[in-house]
């Protein structure tokens, strides 16, 4: 079995040969680790595939390119979408947004989602690897991407003062990337995955209710336009989002990850809860166990998340947030090595 029909074969909820194996990992420093090389990085395709060959992953991740920056000082850019970031050796880091009254909203001028700058390196990922890996198209939802062009605090206080204009603006969200995933099915891809966080490490961002007012009825809405077209959906959500996984598996995504430990998001109980209703990405932590070690507590960990939520299929392991820096290159290839070898169809209980 191949790794694009392991995962598929997850995603039905039954079993595959062995435990699917992905991990969002894109830090050039953490990718030029793996391959013990410099200039590796997400919008080099060659180089980006070895590195989930080289771990053994069978779900990668195609990031859209081509966000254009502005630069405004010596380190920080303004992007489209009227976000300011910082660089950070060769990584944007978030700064604020900039629209800070209704008109700068209200005028803000949306991306072309049909130009062929964002596919390139998917395209390129699809053409080298598409018989092979699952690829899981990057297609941000509409919260993090209304928010963060005009800071939180002052998206919080619109949804109140002028609840109004933070629709029209999530709509124009909700169609850019709703345009964009489209143009990624038609590459051939056959997974999204939509990252967008909505937990501090206690709790949602926001409360249920306005999540249910502002959020959901348009994540729904980008969920079924991917569904009509055939492709499976899944959803990077950060944080502690039990209050509201009842209505993220209603709007109809199809897996959700990373299950963070710190964040208390307990793999034992989605498991019993969501069990043929939405598969289960991660729970490795990578705040602790993957950045410290030692290998023993790695395999530990490992051979806990197969223990819990593989029997019956509907689990793919990989850490709780990502494959950052702070994390060995040695710890990385070891908690996937052991993955693969004790997370052969039927789980065995050590």
């Amino acid at each position: 079995m191949n790794s694009r029909d392991r995962v598929l074969t997850t995603l039905e909820f039954e079993e595959p040969d062995r435990v699917p194996l992905t991990d969002h990992i894109y830090m050039p420093k953490s990718l030029e680790g793996v391959l013990g090389k410099p200039g590796v990085h997400i919008d080099t395709p060659k180089e980006y595939i070895e590195v989930h060959h080289v771990l053994g992953l069978d779900l990668i991740a195609a990031f859209p390119s081509g966000f254009s920056l502005t630069q405004v000082d010596k380190y920080e850019f303004v992007d489209e979408w009227g976000i300011k970031w910082r660089d950070s050796d060769g990584m944007p880091w978030y700064v604020d947004g900039t629209l800070k009254k209704p008109e700068d909203i209200d005028n803000l001028m949306i991306p072309d989602p049909s130009e062929a700058k964002w596919y390139e390196p998917a395209k390129e990922i699809v053409r080298l690897a598409k018989e092979d890996l699952a690829i899981g198209a990057v297609v941000e939802g509409p919260f993090t991407r209304s928010w963060i062009p005009m800071g939180f605090q002052t998206f919080v206080k619109m949804l109140y003062t002028n609840p109004s204009l933070v629709h029209k603006f999530i709509d124009k969200v909700t169609c850019f990337f709703s345009e964009l995933g489209k143009g990624f099915i038609d590459l051939g891809i056959e997974i999204i995955w939509i990252p967008d966080d909505m937990g501090y490490a206690n709790g949602p961002m926001m409360s249920p209710k306005l999540f249910r007012e502002f959020i959901f009825p348009y994540l729904k809405r980008m969920i079924n336009t991917f569904k009509k077209r055939g492709v499976k959906t899944l959803m990077h959500n950060d944080g502690q989002i039990m209050p509201i996984m009842d209505d993220l598996v209603e709007v109809g995504i199809n897996g959700i990850h990373p299950l963070e430990r710190a964040a208390g998001m307990s793999l034992e109980t989605m498991k019993e809860k969501y069990y043929n209703k939405l598969a289960l990405i991660g729970n490795v932590n990578s705040k602790t166990v993957l950045q410290y070690g030692p290998f023993d507590m790695i395999k530990k960990q490992v051979l806990e998340c197969l223990r819990i939520a593989a029997p019956g299929g509907g689990y793919i392991l990989a850490s709780d947030h990502s494959i950052h820096e702070g994390i060995p290159s040695a710890n990385v290839k070891f908690m996937f090595k052991t993955a693969k070898r004790f997370g052969n169809y039927p789980i065995r209980q050590q």
